[in-house]
């Protein structure tokens, strides 16, 4: 398995900022779209890491709705 750089990693609160979105909307639209475990994956209660792949993949899925 390759090593993710943590630069390239997020936090829930930080994809929801960028994309402008609630997290709670952010997890539903997240978990709706099956991510592989590599892309999200759960930190914590309520908090998830996503990479930024999974980043780039829900910024289209959002800006489509």
């Amino acid at each position: 398995m390759e090593m993710t750089d943590v630069r390239k990693v997020f936090i829930t609160k930080e994809v929801a900022e960028r994309l402008d979105i609630n997290p709670s909307y952010l997890l539903r639209l997240a978990k709706s779209m099956n991510l592989p475990p590599d892309e999200m994956r759960e930190a914590g209660k309520r908090n998830y890491l996503f990479s930024e792949e999974a980043v780039e993949k829900l910024k289209k899925r959002f800006c489509k709705q």
